[in-house]
């Protein structure tokens, strides 16, 4: 039962029916909570095992990408590991970090110029399946040095996500057009283009956010050091600025919507401190979640049981305490108790002051 809430949270997750790209994050955020670790990363990866795109939590370093893909993958990683073709076609559903916990490992030429840079030091890989046993991608969790290494406990627990991540991968999903979205705070860079439109400075992460505006992360696109040229929006905003120069003007707007999300690109200009230099252009990008998946990520934080969140997202959507019953197959009595355990621990008097609470959350979260 340690584990139970954690696990329902994982269950309502992938049966959401989002995108595989909106899923993916969420889990691997989620996934903290079940198994502790510091960077989590998922490859998708065709029915054949292989690579396709991937999202890895943190920062994209171009250099380190470009060395791995031009030297490591699938080549001289099989020195010291399964090479990654190998482990997603394999039939083992989790590979053990003990494998990797050896002298030999940490004197590898793929430890000291592709882990250690990027502070990963011990993992825990899961190979995730679709219905016909096909390979849908790779699920890595990594802990950093100093950390304790994977035990067999989390990996058999991690044994027991893998088939609901499948279910969140192959869920039927909705319509992009007409989602509300809502602002990851978290999830908002910053980058600077020169007097020429030349790529300047970047935040951290804002590289990644770069990535998933205009397509996703892949080997090819993640191997490469990045230029305004690469990302169409860039090019708009520098367009527009090009042809409205000046810092009277106050700048433009962008909005992409894709499976990912939807991104907000804001630019504004910046004057230089010497006279006789052009005016930078500062853009802002701001990733936009669904609005259900955020309501949900609320809701998990309440101090509420599975069955009582469930009442409390009817109740915010509208339905009666009738239709509540109805639809959860209970009786009206049932939902009453659950709606008077609810106002109680959220210390709100009526579904109106339920709603308002759960909207302000949403907005702060």
């Amino acid at each position: 039962m340690k584990h139970a809430a954690d696990m329902a949270k994982l269950r309502t997750l992938a049966a959401m029916g989002l995108t595989a790209e909106v899923f993916i994050p969420a889990l691997l955020e989620l996934l903290h909570g079940l198994i502790p670790s510091d960077r989590n990363l998922f490859d998708w990866t065709d029915a054949r095992g292989r690579l396709l795109r991937y999202y890895f939590e943190g920062d994209v370093d171009h250099e380190i990408n470009r060395h791995y893909f031009e030297a490591f993958h699938n080549r001289r990683e099989a020195e010291v590991m399964m090479p990654f073709h190998e482990a997603v076609t394999s039939g083992v559903v989790v590979h053990s970090a003990e494998r990797l916990d050896r002298p030999e490992f940490f004197r590898s030429a793929l430890y000291n110029e592709i882990w250690r840079p990027q502070r990963l030091h011990t993992r825990a890989e899961a190979v995730v399946r679709g219905v016909r046993g096909e390979p849908l991608g790779s699920l890595v969790l990594y802990r950093g040095p100093g950390e304790r290494k994977f035990s067999r406990a989390e990996e058999g627990l991690l044994a027991r996500i893998v088939p609901y991540v499948a279910r969140g991968l192959q869920a039927p999903t909705a319509e992009l057009g007409g989602i509300a979205y809502v602002a990851r705070r978290d999830r908002r860079g910053i980058l600077c283009l020169g007097a020429d439109g030349e790529l300047l400075h970047l935040s951290p992460e804002v590289l990644k956010l770069l990535l998933l505006a205009h397509g996703g992360v892949t080997p090819e696109s993640a191997s490469v050091s990045p230029r305004r040229e690469h990302f169409p929006t860039l090019t708009a905003l520098w367009e527009q600025h090009l042809r409205s120069p000046g810092l009277s003007r106050p700048g433009s707007s962008v909005s992409v919507e894709n499976a990912w999300g939807r991104f907000l690109f804001e630019s504004c200009p910046l004057q230089t401190l010497g006279l006789d230099r052009a005016p930078l252009l500062h853009i802002t990008v701001q990733h936009h979640e669904p609005q259900g998946l955020a309501l949900r990520r609320v809701l998990d934080g309440l101090a509420l049981t599975p069955t009582q969140k469930d009442v409390c997202l009817l109740l915010r959507t509208g339905h009666s305490q009738l239709e509540i019953a109805r639809l959860m197959e209970v009786s009206p009595s049932t939902v009453a108790d659950h709606v008077k355990k609810i106002y109680a621990r959220l210390d709100v008097h009526s579904v109106h002051e339920l709603a308002g609470l759960i909207q302000r959350l949403v907005g702060t979260a």
